[in-house]
């Protein structure tokens, strides 16, 4: 493996409270049974951006002081329980302004990039977001972020035509050397750690679900130069 690109320090874990295991990244699972009340299933079926826009923000608290916020000071550098992400996660909740709950879409690039600048501009951080467009710039702009230690919020994009269902970006799980499928997924925000090359394919290592994944490069772009609006739908959250 020849790594291209990744996070220098180790990413956000959390300790699962049924299995004590260790979750890469946060998951909406951790809501899987929560009540019964409409918001929460909002949070455990749509909750993938809140997850990537918290772990970004967590990740950003542990390398310096300038990055932190009261609500998250107390969590940055550190191993965290369900409990406490769960926290976390309804803190950043609130301030993305919730789910929308007429409509079965989570949240929208655009709005990550400009809650995004908010809370840098009230920081004084000296980042700026912005919603990529251009499938051209994807790969540079995030071995341009990973090389600065930001981790990429990536969204695998949806699917719009019903001839498409059932497409997206297939999910690989690594056993040594060998890739295995572990499913397909669209619609979805993960968060890209690494990017390395292997056997001259190139793969994007992943948290989702809380768990790692890894896409292939190729794959991945060849899917969103493939269907509607792919470039955008399917980008990142690039931070400079």
């Amino acid at each position: 493996m020849s790594q291209i690109a990744g996070l220098t320090r180790p990413y956000i874990q959390v300790k699962r409270e049924k299995t004590n295991v260790v979750a890469y990244g946060g998951d909406q699972g951790f809501f899987q049974n929560a009540s019964e009340k409409a918001e929460d299933e909002r949070k455990k079926r749509m909750g993938c951006g809140i997850v990537a826009f918290g772990d970004l923000l967590l990740y950003l608290a542990g390398s310096g002081s300038v990055y932190q916020i009261r609500e998250n000071k107390k969590y940055s550098g550190r191993m965290l329980s369900e409990s406490e992400y769960k926290d976390w996660f309804n803190f950043i909740y609130e301030f993305l302004g919730g789910l929308p709950e007429k409509r079965n879409r989570g949240l929208s690039g655009f709005r990550l990039s400009r809650k995004f600048n908010q809370m840098a501009a009230a920081g004084n951080w000296k980042l700026r977001a912005v919603w990529g467009w251009s499938g051209k710039k994807l790969f540079k702009r995030m071995t341009e972020m990973l090389g600065k230690d930001i981790p990429v919020i990536l969204c695998i994009p949806m699917m719009l035509f019903k001839k498409d269902k059932g497409k997206g970006a297939a999910f690989y799980k690594r056993e040594g050397k060998v890739f295995h499928k572990a499913c397909v997924v669209s619609e979805h925000y993960v968060i890209v750690t690494e990017i390395f090359e292997e056997k001259e394919n190139i793969y994007l290592g992943i948290s989702s679900w809380g768990e790692k994944y890894y896409v292939n490069w190729n794959e991945y772009e060849e899917l969103i130069h493939a269907h509607f609006l792919g470039t955008i739908l399917g980008n990142i959250l690039y931070i400079k």
